[in-house]
Parts: C-alpha cells; structure tokens; sequence
C-alpha cells in the first residue's frame, strides 16, 4: 500500500518536471514567473553594432524623443527657399518632356494636359527666332557704262539669282501688343552673266558676282492674336562683292576682284503663324523641338550701298519669302 502511494507521488513529481523543462525549452512565461525585457537590454547596449533601431514599449507610448539631428543626415528633396520661389512662365517649360531617369521633375500627366491653354502660354515666351529667307534681286546696281545690270540682267545666259538671307533674332521685351528684339543677319547672292564690249558686241567671257550681306539690326513687332505678326527690322550693314571672270588666268590680275561697302537695310515680313491654327501641332511641334512657333514669311527687303571702291551702287528694293523658327 505503501509503495504504490510513492509510485503516485513519483509519477506526479515528474509531470511537474517536465511541464517546467518544456516552458523553457518553447520560450513561454509561465504564469507567475518573472520575466526579462529583452528590448530594454538591447537598447541599453551600444547601437553603433546593429543598423537597427529598437524601441522599447515606453519609448513607444511617450512618443518621440527631441534629439539633434544632422542637416547632412536628412534627405530634402527641395529646399523649403526652393519650394516657395516663384515659378516664372519660361521657367515652367524649362524641362517640360525632358525629365531624368530617376527624377519626377517636369513630369506630366500627359491624358490631363490642357493643349489649347499650353500652347497660348508658351507662343507668347519665346526668348528668340530664326530667319531663313530668299530674296529676289530685283535691285539696281549703277556702274560705269551700267555694265553690271547689262551682264547680270540683260546678259546672253544671265542668272540673277537672288539671295538667301539667314537671321537671328533675341528679344529684349515681350507686351500685348509689342515686342522687341536686336538681331544680326547674314545672306549669301549669286549672278553671272556674258560681258559686252564697249561696243555692245557679246564677249566670251563669264562674269560671277557674288553678293554677301552682314545685317546688325533693331526691330518691333506686333501680334495680332496668335495668327499674325508684323514684323519691321532696320539698322546698318556691310556689303562685299566678290567677282570673277573666266577670260583670265587663275593668278592673273583682275581675274578676281573683292569690294566692300557699308551701308543700310530695313525689312518688314507679315508672318502667318503655321502652328497658330492647330493647337494640336503647336503641341507636338514644341514637345519634340522646343519650337514655340512656326511662320511663314512674305517679306520686302531695301537696302543701299555706295561706298565701294569701284564707282558702284547697290540699291532698292526686293521681295522674298521665308520661315521663322521661334523657340523657348
């Protein structure tokens, strides 16, 4: 009777034994027993070890703590003094379309976008323009025995060829109603033509003239909404006139000869806007090369010139048309 009492107390002791055994091995708190704070123990260790930062369940509850912290140890993506400036209407498009990898800067919803408010806002900021312009010759050269306008003008074979003008133009001012700009221009003209003899009987030879202009200019213009410009440009310029002939040996005297005159020119263009009557084309045009605007040009040139070396002046008046390239 006795023994099967300690056999019972036995089997019991070891329950006990191996409950507790199991607790500790699965890493449970057993009622009643205490308890360590592992988060506390780590955080009083020396962080620089670990690249985490572990709070604890106060630190948590009270909220964060006021410590310094390093300017260099933030990330600001814009400067607060950035972030307020004000944004000018140039500044808007600066990179419109041309965003870096890895950066929303410029970005655009393109779904969302406003074309016909865009392109009124970005035809009115172009900071310059290009000219490209051919101008007829039809002005009067004056030489002795008007031998120039008898070669190049009535001449047997004769080319008048006219020139083709390149001008580059930067604003100084836009308003509603008026803008302005300097501008330098320069232009290349071709004309040949058989010589005559005092006579008036043909020679031979083959005269070339070539003509090129350098322009330095001021001008003003006025839009009429975004269809039209008018457009007058004036100020002085240089003339050089380079001749050739074919009756002379290469390294002979008088085989070429090279004359320059100063003088002046004004221009005036009526400028019809391609890109004003299609806001889808301004868009595309603009988004692909930064071209604000694209006219078409009818234009009328003067110009005078009397100061050669030669007895000769150039002057008068010659039509042409171009294009005009306004970009941002």
């Amino acid at each position: 009777m006795v023994l099967e009492k300690l056999k019972i107390l036995l089997s019991i002791f070891a329950l006990i034994t191996l409950s507790v055994n199991a607790s500790d091995d699965l890493n449970q708190i057993v009622s009643g027993s205490e308890t360590e704070d592992f988060f506390g123990k780590i955080q009083n260790e020396d962080n620089t070890s670990s690249p985490y930062l572990i709070l604890s369940t106060e630190d948590h509850l009270a909220g964060p703590k006021s410590e310094s912290i390093k300017k260099e140890d933030v990330y600001l993506p814009n400067s607060i003094s950035e972030q307020n400036r004000p944004e000018s209407p140039k500044q808007k498009f600066q990179d419109f379309g041309y965003t870096p990898t890895g950066s929303l800067e410029g970005s655009e919803n393109y779904l969302e976008i406003d074309k016909k408010n865009m392109s009124y806002q970005f035809r009115r900021i172009s900071s310059g323009g290009i000219n490209v312009t051919y101008v007829k010759n039809s002005y009067q050269y004056d030489s002795s025995n008007d031998i120039i306008n008898k070669t190049i003008g009535e001449g047997y074979k004769h080319i008048k060829g006219g020139a083709l003008h390149v001008r580059g133009d930067q604003y100084l001012f836009h308003t509603f109603l008026l803008n302005g700009f300097w501008s330098v221009g320069l232009g290349a003209g071709y004309n040949s033509g058989r010589g005559l003899f005092v006579s008036g009987e043909r020679s031979d030879a083959t005269f070339r003239l070539w003509e090129v202009p350098v322009d330095v200019a001021l001008g003003l213009e006025i839009p009429i909404y975004h269809w039209f410009k008018i457009v007058g440009t004036a100020g002085p310029s240089v003339l050089g006139l380079y001749q050739n002939r074919s009756d002379f040996k290469n390294g002979e005297a008088g085989k070429n000869k090279t004359q320059v005159s100063y003088g002046t020119f004004a221009n005036g263009q009526f400028k019809i806007n391609l890109s004003g009557f299609s806001n889808d084309l301004a868009y595309d045009l603009f988004t692909s090369s930064r071209i604000t605007n694209l006219f078409l040009n009818l234009e009328v040139r003067y110009q005078k010139y009397q100061n050669f070396q030669d007895p000769i002046k150039v002057s008068g008046s010659s039509f042409g048309v171009g294009f005009t390239f306004e970009y941002l």
